[in-house]
């Protein structure tokens, strides 16, 4: 059981990926970025969704990755925290300065990769102050 608050990151999945976002977190602006990765048939349609991890707990090759990148705004100009591959792993905690992240599901369908609509993208990234 993690010992953080986790709340999810405002993704738009129907924006397609990357994707980009500013969120106030503890009265601090942070601008993340994600994209995807994912090794895609030439043929596949655009509703095929390829799931970017193992909630399944099986050992499997996944077809591809998410990358966040969380940049923290402050007096002194933006600073890179977390510029990571992030897998699907429920006990799995990335640490960005001073954000816990976590990746609970990655399911990224090809319509999305570089493009925006309903095509069944789900990602849910959580993330939690790790101090108060």
């Amino acid at each position: 059981m993690s010992p953080y608050d986790f709340r999810r990151l405002p993704v738009e999945p129907d924006q397609g990926l990357p994707q980009a976002f500013s969120c106030v977190i503890g009265g601090t602006s942070y601008d993340f970025g994600l994209y995807a990765s994912v090794d895609v048939g030439d043929a596949d349609p655009v509703e095929t969704v390829y799931e970017l991890g193992a909630p399944d707990g099986q050992p499997k090759v996944p077809l591809g990755y998410l990358v966040l990148r969380v940049v923290r705004q402050g007096p002194a100009g933006p600073q890179v925290l977390l510029l990571r591959k992030l897998v699907v792993e429920p006990e799995l905690v990335h640490y960005a300065g001073e954000l816990a992240v976590t990746l609970a599901e990655a399911r990224v369908a090809r319509g999305n990769l570089n493009g925006p609509g309903h095509y069944g993208t789900r990602i849910e990234i959580g993330v939690a102050q790790r101090w108060v």
